[in-house]
């Protein structure tokens, strides 16, 4: 059975356990991957179905994390969220542990006291890339788009500083995570700035672009110049690109991002790809990887694909609408990355393919960013 997103719907918790055996995983991994492909449904309406819910939780058997999650009518989903828990029909699977809360569109938010994301171009204006849901105009009003104002100044910084009370000397790292800059030399301007009112105020830590519009050699070596800095290439799916992206960011080719974090590196700036787990069949998805693993520092971002309208089903991979689909894909990057030292960061996703086991082993309770914060430091 499958629900009007095109989403498998498994209707007998022993097809977990099955699943469990067969790849050798513990449940906890497998339901939180086919709740965050599901959605959840919430019978207490705290949000509204078709947005989005944030709140944090806590599996039985993994740590602590944050969830954001499309909110499903409750025959398109077998998870819910009330009473503190989390369920898969009637079987208590896990906590909440924070109040359940709108995902909304900020300019910026914080993930404890020492990771900053500043969405400098106000996000909700983004269009043209099918897989974004501000690709739809007509979804989303003014409780969820905060973020009519960007950081476009030096005033526009120094007042967002003061009026969120971020103590920017705690910070050990900035990332500026949006697009819609418009060319390359926007963004290191922008970087620039950032750098230096971070700066003065006592910002010692690491700045962080995610995008896809800075590509000259000229530009990367000015980013390195700013101390700590890291590249992340958003460049999201491998397949069908000119016709589901942005034109701009659609015309990128994966030799473009190889050139691209080829020359990041040569510069110091450790560098890797966002993508988005869904999109491309997995012989794609194996093929694109396999080209690009020399070319990254750190493990990639890799998001499970979640639809709220039709227009994003609509370029959902066929392979995508099942559950084994996503635990294909996590065992055959597990042999791509096999010998790489660098693991999955459970607190840069909330919507991971992994949560507690990588390769069969227990990573390490980062959920919060606290060891990556300890890393960053030891870079300096």
């Amino acid at each position: 059975m499958k629900n009007k997103f095109n989403a498998e719907i498994i209707e007998d918790f022993g097809e977990y356990k099955r699943l469990s055996e067969k790849y050798n995983l513990p449940i906890s991994e497998i339901l939180q991957i086919d709740m965050n492909r599901s959605g959840v449904y919430l019978p207490n309406n705290e949000v509204r179905v078709n947005f989005r819910v944030k709140f944090k939780g806590k599996f039985n058997g993994d740590y602590e994390t944050w969830y954001a999650l499309p909110v499903r009518e409750k025959e398109d989903t077998n998870f819910s969220c009330h009473n503190n828990h989390i369920y898969y029909k009637n079987i208590v699977i896990g906590d909440i542990t924070d109040r359940i809360m709108l995902d909304t569109c900020e300019s910026s938010y914080q993930r404890g006291p020492h990771l900053l994301n500043l969405n400098s171009r106000s996000r909700s204006n983004c269009g043209g890339c099918t897989a974004c849901i501000h690709n739809d105009k007509n979804l989303y009003d003014e409780t969820v788009l905060r973020d009519k104002k960007g950081l476009h100044t030096k005033e526009d910084l120094e007042e967002f500083f003061d009026s969120k009370n971020i103590l920017v000397q705690d910070l050990v790292q900035i990332a500026v995570v949006t697009g819609l800059f418009h060319s390359e030399r926007n963004v290191v301007d922008h970087m620039k700035l950032v750098h230096d009112v971070a700066s003065r105020r006592g910002f010692e830590g690491e700045l962080m672009y995610f995008g896809c519009e800075v590509n000259s050699e000229d530009a990367l070596k000015e980013l390195s110049e700013l101390g700590k800095f890291q590249l992340i290439y958003a460049y999201d799916n491998f397949t069908k690109r000119n016709k589901i992206l942005n034109p701009s960011k659609g015309k990128l080719t994966i030799e473009d991002a190889i050139r691209t974090l080829e020359l990041a590196q040569k510069y110091g700036i450790d560098t890797t790809i966002s993508y988005i787990s869904g999109i491309d069949s997995l012989v794609k998805m194996k093929e694109g990887f396999t080209k690009l693993k020399e070319y990254m520092t750190q493990f990639p971002i890799i998001n499970i694909y979640q639809t709220q309208t039709n227009l994003q089903v609509g370029i959902m991979d066929p392979e995508a609408s099942i559950l084994e689909y996503y635990l294909e894909s996590r065992k055959e990057l597990e042999k791509i990355f096999q010998n790489k030292d660098y693991l999955p960061k459970r607190w840069s996703n909330y919507r991971p393919l992994w949560y507690k086991i990588y390769q069969n082993q227990e990573l390490e309770n980062n959920a919060f960013g606290q060891q990556e914060i300890i890393k960053i430091k030891k870079r300096g």
